[in-house]
């Protein structure tokens, strides 16, 4: 069966959304496995809710909100350079991976774990041409 133009794309806009997704969950499995804060998204969750979907406007991208967290990092390590600190509270509060409540007058924060840039630096350009390949191999010519 030989494909249209049209449908020849539409085709690679699938396929596309299909190795992205696979690729970005691969690279936050990574990420995770490599990170201290692996403890507490042990549940995949993440992994899980990483959703990527051909439309007819192109490729559409879902992640959790704190997806910009691991990617970008927090605090000191973050995009703001700054502890971070209770804003009502006296301190911050919070349950540890080991069950236990933690207090802090402040934190740190989180050091990045890059998931996304690294997918769409280096395996973006491949997933494309490798998709196109594949749709327009049974377009038909005329």
């Amino acid at each position: 069966m030989s494909l249209t133009y049209s449908e020849a794309i539409t085709r690679a806009k699938e396929i596309i959304a299909i190795d992205l997704q696979d690729a970005l969950k691969t690279s936050a499995n990574r990420a995770i496995q490599g990170h201290k804060v692996r403890e507490r998204t042990s549940t995949g969750h993440l992994i899980r809710n990483i959703r990527v979907k051909a439309t007819a406007e192109g490729i559409e991208f879902s992640f959790p909100f704190y997806a910009q967290y691991l990617e970008w990092g927090t605090g000191i390590y973050g995009p703001k350079k700054q502890v971070i600190r209770p804003k009502t509270a006296k301190v911050l509060s919070w349950e540890g991976a080991d069950g236990k409540r933690h207090f802090a007058s402040y934190v740190k924060g989180m050091t990045p774990a890059p998931f996304i840039r690294p997918v769409m630096h280096q395996q973006l350009m491949k997933i494309v041409a490798n998709a196109l390949n594949e749709a327009f191999s049974d377009v038909k010519f005329n």
